[in-house]
């Protein structure tokens, strides 16, 4: 594995816009207490998830750990409510933990993202927070944030052979702001497994995702396949192959995610590698995923901004 801190994410924790609708509640309990006890320190979580379960059951499980330090992440969604107002809520939902990045979760249309930007930017002054994030911003708009003179400490979006879409100029953009990336879903949220050939083989709302469009189910599929291949020719398993890549893109963060201790048993293995010539072989399939997807969605979940 390369130099990247490693975070669980809680998305899978609770059932969040029709997403993981059938998780187990003691399951994600069994996963937060087993990455404890492998090693993590850093956690991922938002208000959405579950509407406040998932950053609940994370302090729940966390708090039976009280000799050990943790880095708890979590993210508020644009709101008549002032961030101080919102950072209150999941402070009480975490207590005694406190939260280091405060990320803007998404956009919202007709709504001064900016200046809420910089109203949570206020709360680092305070010591109410450490950083200020941006999750699933638009990268023109973060470019004109930051040439207002607003300082995001780190930019959080999926980075996966599912979705490259401007990830070049993302990293680009970091590396010339001072600003961190962190990966999310390295694993295309589990459809870089090979399982989930068409939306049919879906239950939750991951059918609806831009491979399953017409225009992108050849790439989509095609991508599953060099995935497969390249998995068998080196003993390993699709999600290895779907990690290592993410590993590889300069990252400074790697956020994994897991539904059960196996899932994150296979998503914490070491020292796993790829040849260049294989790993530039997946980029040029995962650009062609891109390619295909151009005038179907802007947003890997399939609508434009």
């Amino acid at each position: 594995m390369l130099s990247m801190r490693t975070y669980l994410g809680t998305w899978q924790t609770a059932p969040s816009d029709g997403f993981w609708t059938d998780q187990s509640l003691r399951d994600s309990e069994n996963v937060i207490s087993r990455a404890v006890r492998l090693g993590i320190r850093c956690f991922d979580t938002a208000q959405s998830y579950g509407k406040g379960r998932s950053e609940q059951t994370l302090a729940k499980i966390l708090r039976r750990f009280p000799d050990l330090s943790f880095t708890v992440d979590t993210k508020i969604m644009p709101s008549s409510k002032s961030p101080e107002e919102l950072l209150r809520i999941s402070l009480e939902r975490l207590k005694p933990l406190t939260v280091d990045c405060l990320y803007l979760h998404w956009p919202r249309s007709g709504f001064d993202n900016r200046n809420y930007l910089r109203e949570m930017d206020k709360l680092k002054d305070k010591g109410l927070i450490g950083k200020i994030g941006a999750c699933n911003l638009p990268l023109k708009d973060l470019r004109q944030f930051v040439r207002s003179g607003l300082k995001i400490d780190r930019i959080q979006r999926p980075v996966s052979l599912l979705w490259t879409r401007e990830l070049d100029e993302t990293l680009a953009f970091c590396r010339e702001n001072n600003t961190e990336l962190a990966a999310y879903s390295p694993t295309g949220m589990g459809l870089l497994n090979g399982k989930y050939r068409n939306k049919e083989d879906l239950h939750d709302a991951r059918s609806s995702l831009f491979c399953f469009n017409e225009k992108c189910l050849k790439a989509y599929h095609d991508l599953l396949d060099l995935v497969t291949r390249t998995a068998e020719n080196n003993g390993l398993s699709n999600t290895d192959v779907a990690r290592i890549w993410t590993e590889n893109t300069n990252s400074d963060i790697i956020i994994i995610g897991a539904r059960n201790t196996d899932q994150l048993d296979q998503n914490l293995k070491q020292n796993l590698k790829l040849s260049s010539s294989e790993l530039a072989d997946l980029s040029a399939a995962a650009r062609e995923l891109d390619r295909s997807s151009t005038g179907v969605c802007e947003n890997i979940f399939s609508y434009n901004w």
